[in-house]
């Protein structure tokens, strides 16, 4: 998962930009052996807050057609529209009104990427069902009565980055994004969620979410925090490193640098971001492993034992077993 909005997370200048777009992601020495798949985020978040790429010697205007060109320069094997994403004290009036722009660029985004290779994703926007729906009505006035099923290879839900801590409101969102999928007829496409925090992960995959993409792993480690679970953190200097077995923490060089021994911080918190990034993908292999169990009993009882546990989250797992998973009972 990366965006093209991320490009310049790091004030990196006209040249480097360059460099970064001259050749695919998975054709550089960098990402030799990988066999992931590229998921291309448009970066619409950060063009409705910053209205550009900014550089340190260039600003760069984003419209669909440049967005397009980067996913392809990247290499995006799954690509979604330039969207405009909602906020959460946008009126009505202002989120129909993004609804029917987005709609503009997913009609020019179709006609771009018709001749290429590429999974392509429609993004909606909304917290509960109504708003959902109504997303969609203003799409499709726009764009007409066109198949989604046929048209797009998935759906990616936005707009969450602000409320990534809300579980009552990540849980709602998902579940009106089902639902609406259901009454329209293309519940058959995946389900992708952009930009949740750690611990809404058990919860969404248990309301009908199949993917999801997370910097809470790099997040935590930015400010000082070594994960021991999902739900679980310590202060890199107080973590016992001998505790866990994942590759960074059995490497000499790389516990002396989250000990500190380093001249620079980033040098000392990156190795804690890729500790973090293998806790949390360690327990999303265990996740896929209990849904692909028969029944949910497995799924009821990771939810039980990880987030079930925790008061901030219990309630939360409570409401997904019951309405989600068929209960206790």
């Amino acid at each position: 998962m990366m965006s093209v909005g991320s490009l310049t997370d790091y004030g990196i200048n006209r040249d480097l930009l360059q460099t970064y777009l001259s050749s695919p992601i998975k054709r550089r020495a960098e990402f030799h052996g990988f066999e992931g798949i590229i998921f291309a985020d448009s970066g619409g978040y950060k063009n409705l807050t910053q209205g550009a790429l900014d550089g340190s010697d260039f600003e760069l205007e984003m419209n669909q057609a440049r967005v397009f060109e980067m996913q392809q320069q990247l290499g995006g094997e799954i690509i979604v529209n330039l969207d405009i994403p909602i906020e959460p004290d946008d009126s009505f009036e202002e989120r129909c009104r993004k609804a029917r722009l987005t709609a503009e660029n997913v009609d020019e985004f179709l006609e771009l990427s018709k001749d290429y290779p590429a999974a392509r994703y429609l993004t909606v926007h909304g917290y509960n069902y109504s708003m959902i729906d109504t997303f969609m009505q203003e799409l499709q006035s726009i764009l007409g009565d066109i198949d989604i099923s046929a048209t797009f290879d998935g759906i990616a839900l936005g707009s969450l980055v602000p409320k990534k801590d809300d579980r009552e409101l990540l849980i709602n969102a998902v579940q009106g994004c089902r639902d609406v999928m259901a009454e329209r007829g293309f519940d058959d496409l995946p389900l992708h969620v952009l930009g949740i925090s750690n611990t809404a992960i058990p919860l969404l995959a248990a309301v009908g979410a199949d993917t999801f993409d997370s910097s809470s792993y790099m997040q935590a480690a930015i400010n000082g925090k070594y994960y021991k679970s999902l739900l679980s953190t310590v202060r890199v200097e107080d973590a016992d490193f001998k505790d866990c077995s994942c590759p960074v923490c059995s490497s000499p060089e790389l516990r002396s640098r989250m000990n500190g021994n380093t001249q620079y911080r980033k040098d000392q918190m990156g190795p804690a971001a890729v500790h973090n990034l293998y806790v949390q993908m360690t327990e999303l292999k265990n996740i896929r492993e209990r849904i692909q169990m028969d029944g949910t009993d497995g799924l009821v009882d990771y939810i039980e034992n990880t987030i079930g546990r925790n008061d901030s989250t219990r309630k939360h797992a409570h409401r997904v077993v019951n309405e989600s998973l068929g209960g206790y009972f």
